[in-house]
């Protein structure tokens, strides 16, 4: 997969547009993630091996230099090596790049072997964040999808007015929440970890802090002893309260091809009758949600649930599901037909 994002990304090019902005395309430019206020950084382009692939320079910060590939991870908090599978599938989401898996994926060592030191830390940043009440016009977002201030609470969602974050040599930048690029952060662990998600943001999501692993948002939340006899695995953190305001529950992990470990999977079994992979209804969240009944349903009751949406943009999720006026007792009537028919 990697070449055939390089063949529809102009060699990577799109990938720093999408997650460092169009500055990029600029003779020079500022590096948005550490408060650059002189322009530092240079796109190249580099062919070799037979390949060819953009390289991003930081004459401030060698932290931040990299191909595109390296960059990206950097930005997602994902470690190259370990990661560089679920670091594909992410940019061929977040790109809308519609690429399947059936092509093989070319080990990332031969891209950065000789740019080793300049590779993302796999350590955590560190970071000091200033919360404050809700605004108005922030609650407002939130109540078109149902999720009201009681259940921000309950899930330890609270809105950000400033978070610095400290990199592993002591250098910080800090990023301020305003009213065209709002701030939230959903806290884990008696707030030592962050993630912090900027809706109206280009780069929405950015990760410090001790978090769990695997990444399960909601879990805390479960009863020990539930009132129902699903459990819905979902796209995202607002998927999860979204579904919650609604009378439903849910969780979700740090993306849609992560997996839940067998001890957790066995807990859900244990406690619920069916659990229902409930993705975007998009062609990555489809053949996810197909893949996860395809490898737990000798195990356990897997189920997946697919939404009467197009799939496209602001109408592919439940959020957009209720967002756009549908009831709880016609996504209820889903989860029923989707039980009946096992839909696979």
């Amino acid at each position: 997969m990697r070449d055939r994002i390089l063949e529809k990304t102009n060699d990577g090019l799109k990938i720093f547009t999408h997650y460092v902005g169009e500055d990029v395309k600029k003779k020079s430019f500022c590096n948005p993630f550490r408060g650059d206020t002189s322009p530092s950084c240079k796109l190249y382009y580099r062919k070799k091996n037979g390949t060819s692939i953009y390289y991003m320079v930081d004459y401030g910060d060698s932290d931040w230099c990299g191909d595109c590939f390296s960059i990206a991870a950097k930005i997602n908090h994902l470690d190259i090596y370990n990661d560089f599978p679920e670091l594909l599938k992410l940019i061929n989401k977040d790109l809308d790049l519609a690429l399947t898996d059936d092509s093989p994926i070319r080990e990332h060592k031969a891209i950065a072997k000789n740019n080793i030191q300049h590779l993302p830390s796999s350590m955590p940043l560190k970071f000091r964040a200033t919360y404050q009440d809700f605004h108005e016009w922030e609650l407002k977002y939130w109540q078109r999808y149902g999720i009201t201030k009681e259940v921000l609470e309950k899930y330890q969602v609270k809105s950000i007015k400033a978070c610095t974050f400290i990199r592993p040599d002591g250098s910080s930048f800090t990023i301020h929440g305003t009213y065209m690029e709002p701030m939230y952060g959903y806290l884990f662990n008696n707030g030592t970890g962050i993630k912090v998600y900027r809706p109206f943001s280009k780069l929405r999501f950015m990760y410090a802090g001790n978090l769990p692993k695997p990444y399960v948002f909601g879990w805390d939340n479960l009863s020990p002893t539930p009132d129902q006899k699903h459990i819905l695995l979902t796209g995202g953190e607002k998927d999860v309260m979204t579904l919650a305001a609604h009378g439903f529950t849910a969780i979700a992990l740090n993306s849609e091809s992560a997996r839940l470990t067998e001890d957790m999977m066995q807990t859900l079994s244990q406690r619920y009758q069916h659990i229902i992979f409930a993705y975007d209804c998009d062609e990555t969240g489809k053949r996810e949600s197909k893949q996860r009944v395809s490898e737990y349903q000798d195990r356990y009751s897997v189920n997946c649930l697919y939404l009467p949406l197009s799939g496209k943009k602001k109408d592919k999720d439940v959020s957009d599901f209720f967002a756009l006026g549908h009831s709880s007792d016609e996504y209820q009537e889903l989860i029923n037909e989707t039980i009946i028919t096992k839909t696979i």
